[in-house]
């Protein structure tokens, strides 16, 4: 019997979908080249695996019975996946680190230069990431681990807090909330706001979302980096919110920062997926060192 892990990955699609067409564009695949891998399995099967209508796609009696295997077959090739990563990981001496621009700034160099110290044999490598993805590029799986600042949708992250900051209001220099030491969270609420790009939890976070009883923000110009976040305000396009890190490394002609008094601290977390690897521990209790001695404060370690 030739079932091939594509064949899965069709099956799943289309049992989940309910449609070959939504399938299709999960799987960035063409409608007729999903039509013709379920053909095929349903002959190497020798019995139908879905009932198509022209309004409907449901499993058969004996689909149903293999969606069941089938699910349970992901999850183990999703678990396969992960420890097979981790072993790559771990065989490696080197580590992809991935950061949210404008994220711990002020962390990196120390944290760079105390892991070098630790791990003199290391290969560090950090990459940028901008408001596209939040998540440093932990979703790609392109990084070994990532410094972001949480909220973020993906899923399976293991995320350890190393520091917290104020959040602040970003606005242009003529504007009447400018004049004030420190703002309210229902001072902005009406307000035109910059946005990250796209959707999701991120974005709500900075859009005050958890704030608005429901409402939506106005949001009137989506920027992708801190510069042009930051340049909108200064065109007074609308204003922003940021961390309190940003008004240190990003001040420029023409923006204001101020405090938001009764918004909750925002934090700045490493993430990672799967199981840790010795060098994501020590990148991690590294980076939590570095950034309690910045401030002070106690911080959550592994």
């Amino acid at each position: 019997m030739n079932i091939q892990l594509r064949h899965i990955r069709c099956l799943l699609a289309v049992a989940r979908e309910k449609s070959f067409a939504r399938a299709a564009e999960k799987l960035a695949v063409s409608q007729p080249a999903l039509s013709q891998t379920i053909i095929q399995l349903e002959a190497t099967l020798g019995f139908d695996v879905f009932q198509r209508t022209t309004r409907s796609v449901t499993l058969t009696e004996n689909g149903e019975a293999l969606y069941a295997y089938v699910q349970k077959l992901d999850r183990a090739l999703d678990l396969f996946y992960r420890e097979a990563k981790s072993l790559q990981l771990s065989a490696r001496n080197s580590l992809r680190v991935g950061y949210l621009i404008g994220t711990a700034v002020d962390f990196i160099p120390d944290i760079t230069e105390e892991f070098e110290r630790r791990r003199p044999h290391a290969q560090l490598e950090f990459i940028e990431y901008d408001f596209h993805n939040p998540d440093g590029g932990l979703a790609s799986g392109t990084v070994d681990c990532s410094i972001f600042r949480p909220p973020v949708d993906t899923p399976g992250i293991q995320i350890v807090e190393i520091a917290r900051e104020k959040c602040v209001a970003c606005m242009h220099n003529g504007h009447p909330l400018s004049a004030n030491e420190t703002v309210k969270v229902e001072d902005l609420l009406d307000e035109p706001f910059i946005a990250a790009p796209g959707s999701g939890v991120w974005r709500d976070y900075w859009l005050a979302n958890q704030y608005r009883q429901g409402e939506r923000a106005r949001v009137v110009f989506e920027a992708a980096t801190v510069d042009s976040e930051l340049q909108a305000v200064a065109l007074r396009k609308g204003i922003s919110i940021t961390a309190e890190s940003t008004a240190r490394f990003y001040a420029r002609p023409g923006v204001t920062f101020r405090t938001i008094s009764d918004m909750d601290d925002c934090t700045i977390a490493i993430g990672y997926m799967g199981q840790i690897t010795p060098l994501v521990r020590d990148f991690i209790e590294v980076a939590t060192a570095v950034a309690s001695r910045h401030d002070g404060k106690p911080r959550i370690g592994l």
